[in-house]
């Protein structure tokens, strides 16, 4: 059967597309380039397709069986996927623009470096080459897609994956905002410190980079602590106590204290003595429960279905 029809612009899917796309697949023909542009094919048979770079947009491919498909650089906008099978395909750089993903079987798909849709890499381009407003209209549709895969993974119960697209969500958000705006640098700084809430490595590096940086702070100023064997002391770097207990003793009792700051248990036996202890102790108290919320709902996303 002749497959050079089907690449030409000026072709229009009739009744029998479908049956003459599967049975090309089936003579394990490579179907890269076609122009199925709102073709028919739902319940199509396309396992092992080898179909790059095809225009498959507004084409309906609902109940389709596409396992170990490449789908590379295809347009697939606004295409009905609706309980199509696309397990272990690969939709790098593939535009899902307006996609019906409701119940498409996703697990183990291939998306590209860092899972970012081409969306996603032409406003990067744009914005590179100084087209902000063009920038921000790519960057918005890749998060209206990042969204819609992120729903369907969720529904799917695919945790990990839920996640990677949920920050790929925030940060093609981020990018929309003004390039100093306040927004902006709060949305990096929270991708930095929590991944957006679903990074526990950098969750537990923001939890002690605040711990050691308040037990730093706590030390130039001093505090006083109400040793039960020894009396008041106050502990500092630069205090006498240290040279008479020791700069570990001293380091110990600091790193207690900020633990016990951050934690918000507040033994009491300890405080702060100036305002620059007191305001970090503010501070500390306020992040350690914010980001402590953070880190357990962040296990439980990891150890627990969504």
């Amino acid at each position: 059967m002749n497959k050079e029809k089907y690449t030409s612009p000026d072709y229009r899917p009739d009744e029998n597309t479908s049956s003459e796309i599967e049975l090309l697949n089936k003579q394990k023909e490579n179907l890269s380039n076609l122009n199925l542009k709102e073709a028919q094919l739902k319940n199509i048979y396309l396992v092992d397709a080898l179909m790059e770079n095809c225009d498959l947009s507004r084409t309906n491919l609902q109940n389709a069986s596409m396992f170990n498909a490449n789908l590379s650089g295809s347009n697939l906008f606004k295409a009905n996927l609706e309980n199509a099978n696309l397990t272990n395909a690969n939709l790098e750089n593939c535009n899902l623009l307006g996609a019906n993903l409701s119940n498409t079987k996703l697990k183990n798909v291939h998306w590209g470096e860092d899972c970012k849709v081409i969306n996603e890499i032409e406003a990067d381009e744009a914005y590179k080459n100084g087209d902000i407003k063009t920038s921000k209209k790519k960057y918005k549709e890749a998060e209206d897609i990042y969204r819609t895969i992120k729903i369907s993974l969720q529904s799917q119960t695919l945790g990990d994956d839920t996640g990677t697209f949920f920050r790929r969500e925030m940060t093609a958000r981020r990018k929309q905002f003004n390039k100093f705006s306040t927004a902006r640098i709060g949305s990096k700084i929270i991708e930095i410190t929590t991944g957006y809430g679903e990074k526990l490595s950098n969750i537990l590096f923001t939890v002690i980079g605040i711990i050691l940086l308040s037990m730093i702070l706590y030390g130039i100023e001093g505090i006083k602590y109400g040793d039960p064997i020894n009396g008041d002391r106050i502990i500092g770097f630069f205090t006498e106590d240290a040279q008479k207990f020791g700069i570990l003793n001293t380091i110990g009792n600091l790193f207690y204290f900020s633990v016990v700051v951050y934690s918000t248990v507040g033994f009491g036996e300890m405080l702060p003595i100036g305002p620059l202890g007191k305001s970090v102790m503010i501070f500390e108290g306020i992040m350690g429960g914010l980001v402590l919320a953070i880190l357990i709902i962040a296990l439980y996303k990891k150890t627990m279905d969504r």
